[in-house]
């Protein structure tokens, strides 16, 4: 829920997304960035021994909100806290577009161990008052640095692979992605060897984001049904099941079963199955996969470049 200001604030979303990790200046593969889950995993990339992480960060909001309503002077601060260490750094960001802003935010090994939040805030001149803050960033990230083994129990990852020359998914070298599952990691493999793929969901370009992000959107959408469907066959009573099935369902649940206990949930899937549900399951697999809001921005552009044709 949005705080009440005594002034104007920005009714959308403002939209924090990282684009880049880099350890000690080396760039990390995009398989640490999990979009579903807004993380940043690091616990796997040399344990202790690094001096700085720098993230490479995008930031968007709605441009015709900001083009109609009385703000001045509008800018955006990244800020970087963690409570175990009691630190706080604000960076301000660089704009490019109207209504969006990119920057960098670098965390320094002796000021954090833990779990790192990144969010942000819109500030602006509202009522001849500068510093304003007319929006935060809608659904923060978080950086987790704890020195754990690649694999942890309650994990989805994402990796970049070339079907044709993995053994273990040459079965489906043409498709753009796949999921895979044990008990104790499920993992979304994106095919690096399906043409444009890559380019399209890395993509840094304002011009290619409603493109990049319906296509991710699909993509996750996918994987989530996927993984809900294996997991729903784990659920045997009123309990969530270990690992990553239990996140799965405690993620999914509230959409499927908006007015029902996480109890009463889970006995309708015992009583309905997977199958009884589909269309709810494709529901809140879209929710998750923030389908609709992505879908929305495309076709917004689509109309957008039409009537400039005109």
């Amino acid at each position: 829920m949005k705080q009440i200001m005594p002034y104007p604030v920005l009714a959308g979303a403002v939209i924090m997304t990282v684009r880049e990790v880099r350890l000690d200046d080396v760039a990390l593969p995009y398989g640490v960035i999990s979009e579903q889950d807004h993380s940043v995993g690091l616990h796997a990339h040399d344990g202790e021994n690094w001096s700085a992480i720098r993230l490479g960060l995008q930031v968007v909001a709605p441009r015709h909100e900001l083009d109609a309503n009385p703000w001045y002077s509008v800018a955006f601060l990244g800020i970087a806290s963690e409570r175990a260490t009691n630190t706080q750094t604000a960076v301000k960001f660089m704009m490019g577009q109207p209504g969006e802003w990119s920057g960098e935010i670098e965390l320094h090994h002796d000021n954090h161990r833990g779990r790192v939040q990144l969010s942000g805030q819109l500030v602006a001149t509202v009522d001849d008052i500068p510093g304003r803050v007319i929006a935060t960033v809608e659904r923060p990230w978080t950086v987790d640095l704890r020195t754990r083994a690649a694999t942890r129990e309650d994990s989805i990852e994402t990796r970049w692979t070339n079907f044709a020359d993995d053994p273990e998914l040459a079965w489906c070298r043409n498709d753009p992605w796949t999921v895979t599952t044990t008990d104790h990691v499920a993992t979304l493999y994106l095919n690096s060897g399906f043409d444009g793929l890559r380019a399209v969901l890395e993509s840094t370009k304002a011009v290619d984001r409603p493109t990049r992000d319906v296509l991710a959107s699909q993509i996750a959408a996918g994987m989530w049904t996927a993984l809900f469907s294996e997991a729903a066959q784990h659920v045997d009573g009123t309990e969530l099941p270990n690992g990553w099935r239990g996140l799965v369902l405690r993620r999914m649940l509230p959409d499927l079963f908006p007015h029902h206990s996480q109890e009463d949930a889970l006995r309708e899937i015992l009583n309905r199955g997977v199958g009884g549900i589909q269309p709810r399951v494709q529901h809140a697999a879209a929710k998750q996969a923030r389908l609709p809001r992505s879908l929305g921005g495309l076709i917004r552009s689509l109309q957008k470049a039409g009537r400039e044709e005109e």
